[in-house]
């Protein structure tokens, strides 16, 4: 809504002088917008002691506001184009239904299938999620992940690893493991860390047919149920 009403009226004051505005606020807010909350925007645009834009600067402000309306759109349309590709792809229908369609098909842009590793351990070894020990003259002896392969794979799945963290069957998980030491924030990213190879695994076993059930997985919580597929 908000880019809606910068490509429309490309200024506080073009808003608060419409007559019209409450209306098509309502409109582009569909129907999440109620009456009063639409007379108190209007009632801020109205009281802004901001400077004036000037009407170039209106202008140029329309044109962004309508170019990233553009670029919603497209991907918009993307995410539905590439859900309906998915849902025709056996493993990476599968492994959407872990961490989202849209990390299941960066999984298998740059992983490949899963059914062709070995073990569950070599695909998140394919993923730069091993552990690995690291000296230099600062740490001796650290063990960290090796983060070979693809970023962009620990990207996408860092994003569902801070999605996942915060759903009951992983919070308790967590939130011990940052706990250790309370305040560290190398901590929580060990806990993230931590998530993040444990989905490994789990998707290696999803993308062979397994049901995921995040009990299994992390201990104390109800990944991975060792039935097939019903």
């Amino acid at each position: 809504m908000l880019l809606r009403s910068i490509a429309h009226y490309g200024s506080p004051a073009a808003l608060s002088s419409d007559a019209a505005a409450s209306d098509r606020l309502r409109r582009w807010g569909r129907g999440h917008l109620s009456e009063a909350k639409c007379a108190e925007l209007l009632r801020s645009a109205g009281e802004s002691v901001g400077v004036r834009a000037s009407e170039p600067t209106r202008r140029r402000l329309r044109v962004y506001a309508e170019q990233s309306l553009s670029c919603r759109l497209e991907v918009s349309r993307s995410r539905q184009g590439l859900q309906k590709l998915c849902g025709k792809h056996e493993v990476i229908a599968s492994q959407g239904e872990v961490v989202g369609f849209v990390t299941a098909c960066v999984l298998w842009s740059h992983l490949g299938d899963p059914r062709q590793y070995d073990s569950g351990a070599a695909y998140r070894k394919a993923m730069g999620l091993n552990l690995k020990e690291r000296s230099s003259g600062k740490w001796h002896g650290r063990v960290k992940i090796s983060k070979r392969g693809s970023s962009q794979v620990r990207r996408w799945l860092y994003f569902s690893a801070l999605r996942w963290v915060k759903r009951p069957e992983v919070k308790g998980w967590y939130e011990a493991k940052k706990a250790r030491r309370e305040g560290d924030r190398t901590e929580a990213m060990r806990g993230l860390v931590g998530v993040m190879r444990k989905l490994a695994l789990a998707l290696y076993q999803v993308g062979a047919g397994k049901r995921f059930d995040a009990g299994l997985l992390f201990p104390g919580s109800s990944v991975l149920s060792a039935g097939e597929r019903g």
